[in-house]
């Protein structure tokens, strides 16, 4: 400072002499230049947060769950039947009425024995055949199974009203893979979900859909809105992109089956590919 630098002179018995007058102060040009430094710098420090936030927004924001709904806490048995329930009521027929009734079965088979009576028997595991390859044995019990009826208002389970037509069967399957997804997703322990499926009217039941949790592992990793749509489809609004999605992972999942009885008593499910 100009203070700083000029020192007053006194000399005994001499006549003081006037200090000369202080220069004006001039700008200080670097302090501004410095100024407009800090700010720029600033700015971009903000705007270098900015982008790291932006660019980190999914794993900042809460997780993204799988589904909209899901079963409340309870035992397998109770997910098992509200999953049943709720898949059931999504699924309606042009007039307003549900397709199929969900109907959720002990993992058991009435058979007939030697002697002429019906006994149910439980089954031990399915038995997969396709043209070609050898038989591909899969062992389940009561505890890592899950085995559905879905059952319309007609004889023998058969949607009780309606033209059966291409449509509508792609619709049933969206509606046993939608109850297969939440079976693995809910229901602890859940390896395997058989699903008997509606007959043509006239006919008797003879095709199972069969999912094995393996088979659906990027279903179940992706969200579920990703395989099928948020609103559920009418039997002829569902999109043609889903359409496609639907057949090509339920097509190969649809079995003609029959029951064949092991030594032990046990029925063993016989599934062979009808597409």
């Amino acid at each position: 400072m100009a203070g700083d630098v000029i020192q007053e002179a006194a000399v005994s018995g001499a006549v003081p002499v006037a200090a000369a007058p202080a220069e004006p102060k001039r700008p200080r040009l670097y302090q501004a230049r410095f100024m407009t430094m800090y700010i720029l710098l600033g700015a971009a420090l903000v705007a270098t947060v900015v982008g790291v936030v932006m660019a980190l927004g999914t794993s900042i924001s809460p997780k993204q769950l799988w589904s909209a709904w899901k079963p409340a806490d309870g035992n397998a048995d109770q997910r098992t039947t509200e999953i049943a329930q709720h898949t059931g009521a999504l699924y309606q027929l042009p007039s307003g009425n549900q397709m199929l009734d969900v109907i959720p079965k002990k993992l058991t088979v009435p058979l007939v024995d030697s002697s002429g009576s019906t006994q149910n028997v439980p089954i031990a595991g399915v038995v997969l055949r396709a043209k070609g390859t050898g038989d591909q044995v899969s062992v389940f019990s009561a505890n890592d199974s899950r085995l559905f009826q879905l059952c319309g208002t007609g004889a023998s389970c058969a949607i009780g009203e309606g033209k059966a037509t291409v449509a509508r069967g792609r619709l049933v399957r969206r509606e046993a893979l939608q109850l297969a997804l939440l079976t693995f997703k809910y229901v602890p322990g859940v390896s395997h979900v058989i699903e008997f499926m509606p007959p043509p009217p006239g006919s008797q039941p003879s095709l199972v859909t069969y999912f094995e949790k393996q088979d659906l592992k990027a279903q179940l990793s992706d969200p579920l809105g990703t395989t099928l749509s948020a609103k559920t489809p009418g039997v002829n609004s569902m999109t043609p992109g889903e359409a496609a999605r639907i057949d090509r992972v339920t097509t190969g999942h649809v079995f003609t089956f029959t029951f064949r009885t092991t030594q032990l008593g046990q029925a063993v499910l016989l599934l062979t590919k009808s597409y």
